[in-house]
C-alpha cells in the first residue's frame, strides 16, 4: 500500500516549519509557507501540493512539479505559468506507478525522500539539489538562474527558450550527449550543438562520474555549454518548448543509470542472431549478379559471413520511393534471397523515407507509393521533386511500412532494413526542415526526433504487417532519445577514409553508448573510399587497423567505396590473413556476444563502453578515449596511427592477461605494449569466464562443443544464453540460460544447473574447460583442455587444483 507524508494543512511559524510534519495519502495535502524577507527569488516557493507520485510546488513566479518515477528516477518540469501545460513525451513511454516516498521541511528546503534519494527544493531560490541518503551531494542547480523558460521567436514560431544550469564540482567528469566527430570523451568544459546531421547523432542523455544521469526531454535544437563559469558549471539550451523538463537517474554505477534511461524509454529488443555477424555493404552493387557473386566469393573462400547489404540505387531509372528493383538488373529479386538463404546468408536493403513525384512513370506503379502518401498531405515542400514523408504522422508511417513490406520485405524476402539518411539531410532536394508543417506543428519543435518516429514506423509496422516470424532488425544514420526499444543500429554517417578519422571514431561511439543507445558501428575503412586505391600497402594498413576495431564493435560492418570484400585482389595474402583471424575471432565469441546482447535486453546492459563505467573511482581512466571495454571480460585498445609498432595501454586495478599470450600484467599503471599489424592489444580480466565457440561460417551455425577460457586471478562468472535466434519466441519464455561461476580460492568451476528450454535446443553439450595460462587457450586456436564435461543440464563441479 502507498503511504505518503507531507505537510499538514495550514500555516505554521517560521520555527516549527524545521520539524517533519506527517500525512498519510488519504488525499492531496497543501502547504502554505509563511511570508519572509529572505525569500525574495523570483523562483521562491509560495505553496506546495503532495500527491501519489510527487509534489507540485507553487513558485512566486510559475509552477514546478517532482515526480517520483522511481525511487531512482525523479522528473522535474517548470513552467512560468499557473499550471503546467500537458505534454505527451516521444521519448518517455513508461507508464510509472506511485513509488513510496516522504516529505519532510527545513528552515531552508522542502525534501523529497525516496528509497535511494533526498530531493530537495530550496525554498529561496526554487532550486533542486539531489543526494543520497547520506547527504552526499550528487547534482545540485544552480541556483535561482537554474530553471528559466524565455519568450523567443525561432524559425516563425512564437515559442521559448528554456535553460537548465547544474553546478559541476572540479573533479566532474561527463558522457554522452551521442556521437560527435570532435574526438572528445570526457564532456566536462566542452560544448556540443544538439542537432542531428549526417555524421552528428544527438542524444540528450549526459551521464557523470559522480553516479547520476541526464535527460532534457526536448527534441528542438540545443546546445550544451559544459565550460561555464570556468569549468564549474553547465547549461543546456534548447530552442523552443513551453517549459523546462527533464529526468534525473540515480545509479550510482553508470551501468545502473543507463539501465534507468532505458527503463524509462524502453529496452532494446534482441536483434536476430545473424546481426552479430559480419556485414558486407558497398556504395554500391549494381545488379543481382554482382550480390550472388559477393555470396559466392565468401562461401567459396571460406570466410565467415552473415549479411549482404544491397545499397541505394536499385530503382534507377525508376522514381525514389517507388521500391521498384529494376528488372533489368535484378530480374528475380526473390530467387536472389532465397540462394542468400540456401547458403545461411541474410539480405538487409537500402531504403530511404524519400519519395519522387515523377510526371510520366515509364513503368506501372512507379508513382502509386508518391501519390497514396501525397493523398494524405503528408509530404514535405522542397524546391524540387523529391519530398520527406512526414514521419509525425500515424497514418502516413503506416502507409510507409506497408509499402515496404509489399514491395520489398514480403515480396521478396528481405530480411533487414538500412534506413539511410534519416536526419534527415536535404538531398536529393533542398528544403527546410526547421519551417515545415508536420502533424506535431513546425518541424524546429520536433526537429530531433524524425529519426526516433521513422524507426516506430518500421518497427511497429514489421510486428504488426510482417514479415511474422523474423525479428526487426534496422540499420540508420541518425536517432534520439527512446530509439533503441525500436530494434535500430546506428552507424556514424559518411565519415573520412584515414587514420585521424578512425581515432575520432572511437570516443564518438562510445559517447553514443554512454547516452544510453546499445548498437553502434561505423564504415570499417570510412566511407569515402570510392577513388581511393585499396590496393597500397598504406590503404591495406589502415583497413586492417579499421577491421580490428570494428571486430569489437557491437555490429561488425564493412561499408563504403571501393572494393572492400574480404576475398578480393584489394588486400594482400598477409592482410587476407590478418583479417580472416579477426572475422574468425569475432564467429568464435558468438556465444560470449550473443549472450550479452540478451544481458542488453533484459537488464539493460551496455556491450561498448568506455572504462569509467566500471572504474568509476579512478580518475586516471576518466579521459581515455582510445580504449574501451567490450563485455566484462575484454580491454580493447586500437591502433589508430600509421606504422605504428608500439602504443600505451592503461591497465586499471586488478590483475590481465594478453589475450594472445596468457602472460599476465597487473594494474594500476600504464605500459608500452607491441601492436604488430595482425594484432592490437587486447587483455582479458581476471576473473573472466569466457564462452567461445567452434570455428563457423555464419552465427546461427552449431556451437557445440563450446570452449570456456577460465582467467584465474579472480573469481567471476557468466551466464551463458541461447535461443532459436530469429523468433519473439524469447518474448514468451523460450530461451535457456546457463551460469558459468567461478571460485578462485578453491580453484572450482560450477556449471549450474541449466534454465528455460527452446525449440531446437542442444540437449547435452560438450563443454572443454581451458584454465588461460602461457601459450595455452590464447589467441584465435583452439586451447588445450583442462577439462571436458559433457553437459545434461545439470549442476557440474569441476575441481582445477594444477596452477
Amino acid at each position: 500500500m502507498h503511504t505518503l507524508r507531507g505537510y499538514l494543512v495550514g500555516t505554521l511559524l517560521l520555527a516549527m516549519v524545521a520539524a517533519t510534519v506527517s500525512s498519510h495519502a488519504s488525499g492531496q495535502v497543501v502547504r502554505s509557507l509563511p511570508n519572509d524577507s529572505n525569500i525574495a527569488s523570483n523562483l521562491s516557493v509560495v505553496r506546495y501540493k503532495t500527491d501519489a507520485q510527487g509534489v507540485t510546488f507553487s513558485l512566486s513566479r510559475g509552477v514546478m512539479r517532482v515526480q517520483v518515477c522511481e525511487g531512482d528516477i525523479i522528473r522535474v518540469e517548470y513552467a512560468p505559468a499557473a499550471s503546467l501545460p500537458i505534454k505527451h513525451s516521444l521519448s518517455v513511454n513508461r507508464i510509472w506507478g506511485k513509488p513510496r516516498f516522504h516529505v519532510h521541511g527545513s528552515a531552508a528546503s522542502i525534501t523529497i525522500q525516496t528509497s535511494s534519494l533526498k530531493v530537495s527544493v530550496s525554498r529561496n531560490t526554487g532550486s533542486i539539489t539531489f543526494a543520497d541518503l547520506k547527504n552526499h551531494v550528487i547534482l545540485a542547480e544552480a541556483g535561482e538562474n537554474s530553471k528559466s523558460v524565455t519568450p523567443d521567436e525561432v524559425s516563425g514560431v512564437n515559442t521559448n527558450r528554456i535553460e537548465n544550469l547544474y553546478q559541476s564540482p572540479a573533479s566532474e567528469a561527463l558522457y554522452g550527449l551521442g556521437q560527435h566527430q570532435d574526438d572528445i570523451l570526457d564532456l566536462k568544459g566542452a560544448n556540443e550543438h544538439i542537432l542531428n546531421a549526417n555524421t552528428e547523432i544527438n542524444i540528450p542523455v549526459l551521464v557523470s562520474n559522480r553516479g547520476y544521469g541526464l535527460f532534457w526531454d526536448n527534441a528542438s535544437p540545443s546546445d550544451f555549454y559544459g565550460d561555464v563559469d570556468n569549468d564549474t558549471e553547465f547549461r543546456y539550451v534548447s530552442q523552443c518548448g513551453n517549459m523546462v523538463d527533464y529526468y534525473f537517474f540515480y545509479g550510482p554505477s553508470l551501468g545502473k543509470v543507463v539501465s534507468l534511461y532505458r527503463v524509462a524509454t524502453g529496452a532494446a529488443p534482441m536483434f536476430p542472431k545473424w546481426a552479430y555477424g559480419l556485414f558486407q555493404s558497398k556504395d554500391k552493387y549494381n545488379s543481382q549478379a554482382e550480390l550472388e557473386a559477393v555470396k559466392n566469393g565468401y562461401r567459396n573462400n571460406h570466410i565467415p559471413l552473415d549479411c549482404i547489404v544491397q545499397d541505394w540505387d536499385y530503382w534507377s531509372p525508376f522514381a525514389w520511393g517507388s521500391h521498384i528493383m529494376n528488372p533489368a538488373r535484378y530480374p528475380n529479386p526473390k530467387a536472389l534471397l532465397t540462394d542468400f538463404h540456401n547458403a545461411h546468408i541474410h539480405g538487409m536493403i537500402s531504403i530511404w523515407p524519400v519519395y519522387e513525384d515523377v510526371a510520366n512513370p515509364t513503368n506501372p506503379g512507379e508513382d502509386h507509393n508518391f501519390n497514396e502518401i501525397n493523398r494524405l498531405g503528408a509530404f514535405y515542400p522542397s524546391t524540387g521533386t523529391h519530398h520527406f514523408y512526414d514521419s509525425f504522422n500515424a497514418k502516413a508511417r503506416a502507409v510507409v511500412y506497408r509499402q515496404i513490406y509489399d514491395d520489398l520485405l514480403g515480396k521478396y524476402g528481405w530480411d533487414g532494413i538500412w534506413a539511410d539518411n534519416t536526419e534527415p539531410q536535404p538531398y536529393p532536394d533542398a528544403f527546410n526542415m526547421r519551417t515545415v508543417n508536420t502533424s506535431l506543428g513546425k518541424g524546429v519543435l520536433n526537429i530531433n526526433a524524425y529519426p526516433l518516429e521513422h524507426s516506430r514506423a518500421l518497427y511497429d509496422g514489421w510486428r504488426t504487417v510482417g514479415p511474422h516470424g523474423k525479428r526487426v532488425y534496422i540499420l540508420t544514420r541518425s536517432a534520439f532519445a527512446g530509439q533503441q526499444r525500436y530494434a535500430t543500429t546506428c552507424w556514424s554517417g559518411d565519415i573520412q577514409c584515414n587514420f585521424a578519422t578512425l581515432q575520432r571514431q572511437i570516443p564518438a561511439g562510445l559517447n553514443f553508448a554512454s547516452a544510453g543507445m546499445p548498437y553502434w558501428t561505423t564504415d570499417i575503412g570510412g566511407y569515402w573510399g570510392h577513388t581511393k586505391n585499396w590496393k597500397t600497402s598504406a590503404n591495406n594498413e589502415l583497413f586492417t587497423r579499421w577491421f580490428e576495431y570494428g571486430t569489437f564493435c557491437p555490429i561488425f560492418r564493412i561499408h563504403g567505396g571501393g572494393t572492400r570484400e574480404l576475398y578480393s585482389d584489394s588486400w594482400s595474402d598477409t592482410t587476407k590473413a590478418t583479417l580472416l583471424k579477426f572475422d574468425n575471432l569475432r564467429y568464435r565469441l558468438m556465444p560470449y556476444i550473443y549472450s550479452l546482447a540478451w544481458k542488453v535486453t533484459s537488464q539493460g546492459y551496455t556491450i561498448m563502453r568506455p572504462l569509467v563505467f566500471d572504474y568509476q573511482n579512478d580518475p586516471n581512466v576518466y579521459n581515455i578515449k582510445d580504449q574501451f571495454l567490450f563485455g566484462p571480460a575484454f580491454m580493447i585498445n586500437p591502433v589508430t596511427t600509421a606504422n605504428a609498432v608500439t602504443r600505451s595501454v592503461y591497465f586499471p586495478a586488478g590483475k590481465w592477461f594478453d589475450f594472445w599470450t596468457g602472460a599476465s600484467i597487473t594494474g594500476g599503471t600504464s605500459h608500452v605494449v607491441a601492436t604488430p599489424l595482425n594484432e592490437i592489444p587486447i587483455y582479458v580480466k581476471a576473473g573472466s569466464v569466457v564462452p567461445m565457440g567452434p570455428f563457423i561460417q555464419y552465427a546461427n551455425e552449431s556451437a557445440n562443443p563450446l570452449e570456456i577460457r577460465v582467467y584465474s586471478g579472480a573469481s567471476g562468472s557468466f551466464k551463458l544464453y541461447e535461443d532459436e535466434g530469429n523468433t519473439y519466441n524469447y518474448e514468451k519464455g523460450k530461451y535457456s540460460v546457463i551460469p558459468f561461476t567461478w571460485n578462485d580460492n578453491a580453484r572450482q568451476l560450477t556449471i549450474g544447473s541449466r534454465t528455460g528450454s527452446f525449440n531446437g535446443m542442444l540437449a547435452s553439450r560438450t563443454f572443454h574447460i581451458v584454465v588461460v595460462g602461457a601459450h595455452n587457450g590464447t589467441g584465435v586456436r583452439l586451447g588445450q583442455p583442462n577439462y571436458t564435461v559433457h553437459y545434461t543440464g545439470a549442476k557440474v563441479v569441476i575441481s582445477l587444483n594444477s596452477r
